[in-house]
């Protein structure tokens, strides 16, 4: 463990060494300050600010503006929510379709923090699909589902429960049981009875979409982790540690071998695991310890203005953003707002969203 953790010192010093030049015009700093705005390695990592504003205005692919062609980070900044807003104003004064434009801006407002803007889009967005797909289609669930997140993040459970109940509803009734969409919205409203403080109606919920997820997707899929987590802090929240805990470690453990020590996701777990600990009285200050400097490391190598915890988000190829969230308790380890719906794609990994297709 202790060669590999030397080599893997020694492999960020070479990368450290190299020579800084930009990633589009390959000039060095003589030209501007260099900026690391997304997760790239290496040399692909810097780049001048205003080729980077240049790319993102100009830049012949419809993501250039609010991230990363390559690691697909994002950027989240105040030039996103510009450069959105100017698409989906064009588009509505040359008669286009903006279902796209329309979800991939509200996405970018409540990252940002900017709920009640966002709402409006949202809002916008349900009416729209509910009138020309009617109120069982996919997207139309998935536009539900968003709101009722947002309402969440607002504050407002009452409204969110409502939406979120409504979209269970018709997912059951359409897609079954256990359909990975429905899974997502089990474990979403399960999320938002833990915030209400009902924790009797919230876990067996959160039982059903891990237990489903381990026998369609297995124990080691993005989705089944985010599940374990789930639970095992809700059983945390219940004060029934013995039980966590073995959920905690397993999610810790297989995050590590699947998305390695520095995924935000593992960072989360690490967290986690610490503060049940510390509940049972053993604060394991090394466990504690270790989740710091690879965080420090990470937010280093992806920092970026405007940045909300450490999350990107995948291609546009779904519909739903969902919740199922690997609960945290001090920031900036804090929650994760995972996936989006999917339109016949994969599902994306852990801590990432995707927005939908037009």
């Amino acid at each position: 463990m202790l060669m590999v953790s030397t080599l893997a010192q020694r492999k960020r010093a070479r990368e450290e060494e190299e020579e800084k030049t930009c990633r589009l015009c390959f000039r060095g700093e003589d030209d501007g300050p260099l900026v690391q705005p997304c997760a790239c390695r290496g040399s692909a990592k810097w780049i001048h600010q205003h080729c980077l504003e240049q790319w993102r205005r100009k830049g012949p692919k419809e993501d250039a503006a609010y991230r990363c062609g390559e690691c697909k980070d994002e950027y989240r900044d105040a030039l996103s929510i510009e450069l959105l807003g100017a698409r989906l104003q064009a588009k509505r004064t040359n008669g286009l379709a903006t279902n796209f434009t329309l979800s991939t801006l509200a996405v970018e407002l409540q990252t940002q923090g900017k709920y009640d803007e966002a709402e409006t889009l949202f809002r916008e967005l349900l009416e729209a699909t509910r009138e020309t797909l009617g109120s069982q289609h996919p997207d139309t669930l998935g536009s539900i589902n968003n709101l009722g997140l947002l309402l969440k993040n607002k504050g407002n459970l009452a409204a969110a429960e409502l939406l979120l109940c409504e979209a269970l509803e018709v997912s059951r009734e359409t897609l079954g049981d256990r359909h990975a969409d429905t899974l997502t919205v089990i474990n979403n409203l399960g999320m938002l009875l833990e915030d209400k403080g009902d924790l009797a109606a919230a876990e067996p919920l959160c039982r059903e979409a891990m237990k489903a997820q381990r026998e369609t997707l297995g124990d080691r899929h993005p989705s089944t982790l985010t599940s374990i987590n789930n639970l095992g802090w809700l059983l945390k929240a219940k004060g029934d540690l013995a039980a966590a805990e073995p959920l905690l470690r397993e999610a810790l453990e297989v995050s590590r071998e699947t998305l390695g020590n520095r995924h935000p996701f593992t960072l989360n777990s690490v967290n986690n695991l610490s503060m049940l600990l510390k509940d049972k009285g053993n604060h394991m200050l090394p466990l504690s310890c270790c989740c710091v400097r690879p965080f420090r490391y990470t937010l280093r190598c992806s920092a970026r203005p405007s940045a909300i915890g450490t999350r990107a988000r995948s291609p546009p190829s779904t519909t739903w953003a969902s919740c199922c969230t690997a609960r945290a308790t001090s920031p900036p380890l804090s929650r994760f707002c995972a996936r989006r719906w999917r339109c016949g794609a994969r599902r994306s990994a852990i801590g990432i969203r995707t927005r939908s297709a037009p």
